[in-house]
């Protein structure tokens, strides 16, 4: 169901718009009357009543849908913020994150919804157990950060339970990177697999698929997921 339209190409982004609410009401509700759903990811929303709109109609189906994964796309991967206003992010936080089941933000993403500041170790596990307790998540997947000439994700579930895994930097710049792995995320978790190994099955996928691209030669420095 598409909620929004960004206006770029691979090296400029010039504009962003929500679609309308009557569209975005009515795609969901075909969408939803139509197979039977057993997993949803949700992605850049931008507007507030988008937000609360899907809220509406998700809390309707929720206990028969097994999986709900929520990538929280605030900003583009040229820098460009992806939704207005303080509102938007109180919404996203009273109305959509009781609904769902894991989150795979960023660091600057993360950081812009609860205000967390550290990057890593006690303070960081402290942000994220409160995260989870007080909005009910079963986890939070931090995607992208930094580690030294790697890039690692840090699993983190609700009692502590954690998992880093690493991967080495790819000599190419990747836009949608996020979108692709939460999808697969969701997609091993459909498959039966534990969110453990769901988890370590996406990142590996997803490597796998970045780095099969840069070994083709692809033109240029940008990769695009479409």
């Amino acid at each position: 169901v598409i909620s929004a339209l960004t206006v770029q190409s691979g090296r400029r982004f010039t504009g962003w718009s929500p679609v309308s609410e009557s569209y975005f009401k009515e795609a969901l509700r075909v969408t939803l009357s139509d197979l039977p759903i057993k997993g949803i990811k949700v992605g850049m929303l931008g507007s507030e009543r988008l937000v609360c709109i899907l809220a509406e109609m998700l809390s309707e189906v929720r206990d028969r849908v097994s999986w709900v994964v929520f990538d929280p796309v605030l900003r583009a991967t040229l820098g460009k913020p992806l939704y207005s206003g303080a509102s938007y992010l109180t919404a996203l936080r009273e109305r959509l994150l009781p609904l769902v089941d894991y989150i795979t933000p960023n660091f600057q993403e993360l950081s812009a919804l609860f205000g967390v500041e550290e990057e890593e170790g006690p303070l960081l596990e402290k942000a994220l157990s409160s995260a989870i307790s007080r909005y009910r998540l079963k986890g939070i997947i931090l995607t992208g950060l930094s580690s030294g000439e790697e890039k690692g994700d840090l699993f983190f579930e609700k009692g502590g339970k954690k998992k880093f895994l690493t991967t080495k930097n790819l000599p190419r710049e990747f836009h949608g990177t996020g979108c692709a792995f939460s999808s697969a995320f969701l997609g091993f978790l459909l498959k039966g697999f534990s969110p453990e190994v769901a988890f370590e099955k996406a990142k590996n996928w997803l490597y796998l698929y970045l780095e099969k691209a840069v070994k083709t030669h692809l033109e240029g420095e940008l990769c695009l997921f479409l």
